[in-house]
């Protein structure tokens, strides 16, 4: 099977958040079961179109122009002949222009098109009234011709009832690769790279640095929480300046300098040296289709709190952490009881490995490769 994955962000462009290595996961997982994937997207640099290869995926880049995240995809003849040459394209996202293109030339080309909004659906934190305009223009025609519209969790499945109807609308859930958390590097490695003391606890978020993470709850909840001898430390790219000015404001207007650390992007060995220094990780988001981050701090045996909007909050609630609403005074509490009750840590992290049994690429690859099989005529299997 000839798969086109299409999406504006895509591995190793890691400071836009999980998708990239989401799909690029789970375009290796297809490729291991023997169907050729391609992926085409849009550089966050590089205006030119342009090839590579990443990890045996090969990867075709638009040219385009605008600024910033605005970006106007060109190439349309190349876009063309890749979408008539697969039997399924795949779009991530929303509000680019790449995929609505894409499910066009799909549907002109009679290809099964597969839309996965990535938890954009729901208009949040800025822009909402562009954001609803690309609704109007975009989303609702491209959910009218998709196949099938893929949500990651069942929190999305419900935003997304509105949109698509069952049988269209189908449950698939993220999937991490396990195999980099078997091992951490040592937890002094990040301690003294930062400045931490072997005495000091550390919580840590990492993701991006942006409203939607509702990191200004967290440092408010942080500096009421009380909690002596342990830092905050805020992991993640600063793609949105006025924010992260913001925040910076707000942990020197409370006096939190020497107590919570902006330490910027980490990835790879540096992101899991932070993970084995960890006491505690958090996810404070308004929303997430799913939330892999907590998924991998569970799979590095660190306790999550994490708030309810999150995908993966029923997964790991009560099971490998706690779950509780977005707002200041619920965070704080979390933080009180996660850090200072051991025997409240203990139980609702007490089921941990069962739930790092259901975070693999194994189930959601199986059911991906059977969605795109099923939408297809025999003679093209």
């Amino acid at each position: 099977m000839k798969i086109l994955q299409v999406t504006t962000g895509y591995y190793p462009e890691l400071q836009f958040g999980g998708p990239p290595q989401k799909i690029h996961d789970l375009s290796r997982g297809l490729q291991g079961r023997g169907h050729r994937v391609q992926v085409v997207t849009l550089h966050s640099t590089r205006r030119a179109a342009a090839q590579a290869v990443q990890d045996g995926i090969p990867i075709r880049y638009l040219p385009w122009v605008g600024q910033g995240s605005w970006q106007v995809p060109g190439g349309w003849g190349a876009l063309g002949g890749m979408v008539r040459e697969a039997d399924v394209v795949h779009g991530y996202g929303l509000y680019s222009l790449l995929c609505p293109a894409a499910a066009a030339l799909a549907w002109r080309a009679g290809r099964p098109f597969i839309l996965e909004p990535l938890g954009m659906y729901t208009p949040r934190a800025r822009n909402l009234g562009a954001k609803r305009v690309y609704h109007r223009l975009f989303t609702s025609w491209m959910s009218r011709r998709a196949a099938r519209v893929i949500a990651a969790s069942p929190s999305e499945m419900e935003e997304l009832a509105g949109l698509v109807e069952p049988p269209r609308l189908v449950l698939r859930r993220n999937g991490i690769d396990l195999a980099p958390f078997r091992k951490l590097p040592p937890a002094g490695r990040f301690r003294a790279a930062h400045g931490i003391g072997d005495g000091e606890r550390v919580i840590l978020y990492i993701g991006r640095i942006s409203p939607i993470k509702n990191l200004g709850q967290l440092v408010q909840a942080f500096s009421e929480a009380t909690l002596d001898g342990t830092r905050l430390v805020l992991v993640g790219p600063a793609l949105e300046p006025d924010y992260a000015r913001e925040l910076a404001g707000q942990i020197a207007e409370l006096g939190l300098d020497e107590r919570v650390l902006l330490a910027g992007p980490l990835y790879g060995e540096d992101k899991l040296a932070a993970l084995a220094a960890a006491d505690l990780f958090v996810l404070p988001s308004l929303s997430e289709s799913y939330g892999n981050a907590a998924a991998e701090a569970v799979a590095a045996e660190v306790p999550v709190l994490l708030t309810d909007g999150c995908g993966i909050a029923p997964q790991i609630d009560g099971r490998a952490g706690l779950a509780v609403p977005a707002g200041v005074p619920s965070l704080a509490r979390g933080l009180r009881l996660m850090m200072e009750d051991s025997a409240v840590r203990e139980g609702v992290t007490a089921r941990r490995s069962a739930v790092l049994g259901e975070l693999s690429w194994h189930e959601p690859l199986a059911q991906t490769e059977a969605l795109y099989q099923a939408l297809l005529p025999a003679a093209r299997l």
